[in-house]
């Protein structure tokens, strides 16, 4: 029976969106062991916590104990809506620091590109407000997810580390012109038009002031008054860090 409910247990993981039983530990603020153990079946788990988990991975807590007749397709058809963690910020502007968000928070929407790692990143500042506003949420999905190049026209993620091991990150388009590459902003606003210049096709770059390279690629956004409507609407979850 444990085996059954772990199995359970991993594939409602799965289908939520998360990579790892450490990922959604983290995410809900249970403790890592204890649900590791109950995933991997070495531990059964209670009424309780099997209501616990089915409240985070929206399926019912029965199903989790093998109460009700639902089978996988049943659970794969109806459990379409996935979980994109918003955990940090990206600046479209200047070069800033890689900070966390300390209030992180869970926006229930499905999934632009399935079967990759996926992370939501808050934007902050003007350089790319053609597309993004400050505020918008980008839906990003990691550039070793898929196996797939950058190209021109691409709007990526890219993160600079400096000698003394600071992490910045910043938001802009991919152009590639004479085998160089280049970041783009796309803004309104006369003061954020310099290009950043990558060098070579290898999308990682070393200079004066550190390496950097592309993370990752965005492939939806979220504007900030469509983020306040899914928060009206119940989609937006607080989670503990």
């Amino acid at each position: 029976m444990n085996d059954q409910r772990s199995d359970r247990l991993r594939k409602a993981r799965e289908l939520a969106g998360y990579a790892s039983a450490s990922d959604a530990a983290r995410v809900f603020g249970w403790g890592e062991a204890g649900y590791r153990h109950h995933e991997n079946g070495t531990r059964g788990f209670s009424l309780d916590a099997a209501k616990k988990y089915a409240r985070a991975f929206r399926v019912k807590p029965g199903w989790l104990l093998g109460m009700e007749g639902i089978d996988s397709a049943d659970l794969v058809a109806n459990n379409t809506i996935l979980a994109l963690i918003v955990g940090g910020t990206v600046a479209a502007g200047v070069w800033r620091e890689a900070q966390e968000v300390f209030d992180k928070f869970v926006i229930d929407a499905p999934a632009p590109v399935q079967d990759s790692e996926r992370f939501g990143l808050v934007v902050e500042g003007y350089s790319m407000d053609l597309f993004y506003e400050p505020g918008t949420i980008l839906d990003c999905i990691s550039v070793y997810a898929n196996g797939i190049e950058p190209e021109a026209g691409d709007h990526v993620i890219v993160e600079r580390v400096k000698p003394d091991g600071l992490r910045e990150r910043t938001v802009k388009e991919l152009a590639v012109r004479n085998g160089k590459n280049y970041l783009v902003p796309r803004s309104s606003r006369p003061e954020f038009q310099s290009e950043i210049e990558l060098g070579s096709p290898s999308l990682a770059a070393a200079s004066w002031d550190g390496e950097i390279r592309v993370l990752g690629f965005v492939v939806s956004s979220i504007s900030p008054r469509a983020l306040r409507l899914l928060d009206r609407l119940g989609k937006v979850r607080q989670i503990t860090s």
